[in-house]
């Protein structure tokens, strides 16, 4: 038999409930991130409910948020920021020109050796031609000497010794310079690479006054050879008589075609003529050449430590 509590009288017994709680007036309804923008976009809302929905936007939403540092702000400049870029901007363009200015002048330098070189090399040889030219034209000078012995002497010579006696003297001069690397320097203008004003005063000397003059003063050697000289031994001398290449008689008996006393006062004044302007042509060009060379090459070795 159950135990009954006593009750006040006219009362039923009820069960035990838990007394209803009050929802919270901004709580609202959990509904998706769509919704939530479509309510609060289209209906107006109380301020608590407006914090609400706001409150209400996903974790995940408010990750993704991307914040951007605020910066400060940036002041105008004064003239003291012009001026340090200003000077960083020159200093940077001022030590590019002297590395270029640097390099520029570094390989010029180099080329000014390398001309000087060749330049050596050139003047060596015609330092050489001229020592075979000077002791050619002395040898020849000799022979002019016996020949005028000979042509003058108590004794008349005959044929094959007048012969043998002109075909030594029976020749051209040439003079064989060298002028390529100088040439190529005053076309190209690479003479300014040469810095030393003697230097340059003594290659135009040579190259461009006394070779010129001494080259015309040769040409006019060669018109005699070709007018004068060169006819009297077509008009007197048999080809057939003579060895070309020995500059000697290779017969026992040669002749020479209408040779009288004029004809033989003829070839001595056409010889000595002849050999009296090789002379002539020597010492006052050659041995001019022959000095101006000595000086170049002792200015090139000397400027430029050359050996």
């Amino acid at each position: 038999m159950n135990k009954e509590e006593n009750l006040p009288a006219g009362e039923d017994r009820v069960p035990d409930e838990e007394p209803p709680q009050e929802q919270p007036v901004n709580e609202v309804p959990k509904a998706d991130a769509a919704k939530v923008e479509e309510i609060s976009s289209t209906a107006p809302v109380a301020e608590t409910g407006q914090a609400a929905i706001l409150n209400l936007q996903p974790e995940t939403e408010k990750e993704m948020e991307v914040h951007h540092h605020t910066h400060p702000a940036h002041g105008k400049k004064n003239w003291k920021s012009y001026f340090w870029e200003f000077l960083m901007l020159f200093l940077a363009v001022f030590c590019g020109f002297l590395a270029e200015y640097q390099l520029e002048h570094k390989i010029e330098k180099d080329r000014e050796k390398q001309y000087a070189k060749l330049l050596l090399s050139d003047l060596r040889a015609d330092s050489l031609y001229f020592v075979d030219r000077t002791t050619l034209l002395e040898t020849r000078l000799k022979k002019h000497k016996q020949f005028y012995d000979l042509m003058t002497g108590s004794v008349a010579p005959d044929d094959k010794e007048i012969i043998n006696g002109f075909l030594p003297l029976f020749y051209i001069y040439d003079l064989r310079i060298t002028p390529g690397t100088y040439n190529q320097m005053k076309t190209s203008g690479s003479l300014r690479y040469i810095e030393t004003q003697q230097l340059i005063n003594s290659l135009q000397q040579y190259y461009e006054i006394v070779i010129p003059r001494a080259n015309q003063r040769l040409e006019a050697e060669m018109q005699f050879y070709s007018n004068i000289l060169y006819p009297f031994f077509i008009n007197h001398f048999r080809i057939q008589d003579i060895d070309d290449e020995a500059d000697s008689v290779k017969v026992a008996v040669p002749l020479i075609l209408n040779r009288t006393g004029g004809t033989n006062q003829e070839l001595l004044n056409i010889t000595e003529n002849y050999g009296s302007d090789q002379r002539n042509l020597h010492k006052r060009y050659i041995v001019t050449l022959i000095d101006r060379n000595k000086e170049l090459i002792r200015l090139l070795k000397e400027e430029y430590h050359l050996e």
